[in-house]
């Protein structure tokens, strides 16, 4: 797709989301039950944290100042038509010009969008004051595209508060408490410092004068009557965000310091999941990884370790391949179905370095390759290539999701 029909697709889209929303968030852990004997050890350690104690939806959630940060991002979904649209429109466009496409969707966000009254029989999450915009979804597909510190800088540029930033910043308290996973814990830590300037400016048009209990008032060059409301709905936004990227981080904390599970591992895999149904790949490959997870339990012996690392084998060879085979085709190429060839093929269109070839094609021989595995360790082994495949296939479809590779 040329950029000027991409941009004007992406404009279609975000005019369409501004009128009648069509993104949110959904509490998915009720659905696992439906396929219990088939949930992976990851859902069963959340569905048995989450069942520990009640659970609130998510409409008495969202009432909460601050929200509380769940500890299992995986039980709640992100969806929506327009944001697979715009994600469809970002894979058409050349890779080299995919910033633009970036750029133009943030200058909605630089000039602070435009709100549309929302109709009380489709009421949705994020409004406020009566008031839906699309500047939520442009939030998310940042957050979801590897555009997150381009998204903060653009929350810079607005010089007065609105009612569609407003929205904006109710939509970033849902994102953090319910999926902070998709932030590292290191731009968690930077969140607060990239709003100050957001907040800054709120908080002038939050009153027209200050000054201490029973001194004089000073007066408030910057206010300008009558934008009260989305100022303060700003700001109270910004201060609770502070409080859940605190919340958050300590997550990854307890990650850290709990062996018995790595969060930052945990939250990658269900990041996978979400990536495979995204680009199109075939439902076995999350079947396939979901397999490997079962075979990797506590109470495993070395059979089911040995299958457990098949499983991963299978995972990492078909990644490559569907993955080569959907990139040969879009550029007319032709690419032998196999693992070696996908993998040399992906090297050579610059998917990744030679460097990078020669790593995974060590780890896919080292999986391969059993006899390596000393007797007595076999449980190390399989925790250890298990973690470096799930890291290596978060990395690898996040490149594909910014060159906006489409499998299938």
């Amino acid at each position: 797709m040329e950029i000027a029909e991409a941009k004007l697709a992406v404009d279609q889209i975000l005019d369409e989301e501004r009128e009648r929303p069509t993104i949110g968030y959904k509490d998915i852990a009720n659905d696992w039950i439906v396929r219990s004997k088939e949930m992976t050890p990851e859902e069963i350690k959340a569905w048995t944290k989450i069942s520990l104690t009640p659970r609130m939806n998510l409409w008495a959630l969202r009432r909460e100042s601050p929200r509380s940060v769940t500890e299992t991002p995986q039980v709640y979904m992100f969806s929506g038509t327009n944001a697979d649209l715009l994600m469809s429109v970002y894979g058409s466009v050349n890779e080299t010009e995919r910033p633009q496409v970036v750029d133009h969707l943030l200058r909605r966000v630089a000039s602070g969008g435009t709100g549309t009254s929302a109709k009380p029989t489709d009421y949705q999450f994020p409004d406020f004051s009566g008031t839906v915009c699309e500047l939520p979804l442009i939030a998310e597909f940042c957050f979801r595209t590897g555009n997150i510190e381009s998204f903060f800088v653009a929350t810079t540029k607005p010089t007065m508060p609105t009612y569609s930033l407003a929205i904006m910043m109710r939509q970033l308290e849902d994102t953090i408490a319910l999926n902070w996973d998709w932030f590292s814990n290191e731009q968690l830590a930077e969140i607060p410092t990239w709003l100050a300037t957001l907040r800054t400016i709120a908080d002038r048009q939050t009153h027209s004068a200050s000054g201490p209990t029973g001194g004089p008032l000073v007066k408030n060059p910057h206010y300008i009557m009558g934008r009260e409301r989305q100022a303060e709905q700003i700001v109270k936004s910004i201060d609770d965000i502070v409080k859940e990227c605190k919340q958050a981080r300590y997550w990854y904390l307890k990650g850290r310091l709990q062996r018995t599970i790595n969060m930052e591992v945990e939250s990658d895999k269900s990041r996978i999941e979400d990536f495979l149904t995204k680009l199109g790949f075939n439902d076995d490959m999350i079947k396939t990884l979901n397999a490997a997870e079962n075979d990797y339990r506590s109470n495993t012996d070395s059979f089911e370790l040995k299958s457990c690392l098949g499983h991963l084998r299978s995972f990492l060879e078909h990644l490559h391949r569907e993955a080569a085979n959907s990139i040969a085709a879009a550029a007319g190429d032709t690419v032998t179905d196999r693992w070696g060839d996908a993998t040399n093929y992906l090297r050579r269109q610059r998917y990744f370095t030679k460097q990078h070839e020669a790593f995974i094609v060590s780890l896919y021989t080292l999986i391969s390759d059993t006899s390596v595995h000393p007797l007595g360790a076999e449980r190390e082994y399989a925790r250890l290539l298990r973690n470096v495949v799930i890291e290596y296939g978060v990395m690898f479809l996040t490149v594909l999701a910014k060159k906006g590779v489409r499998v299938g």
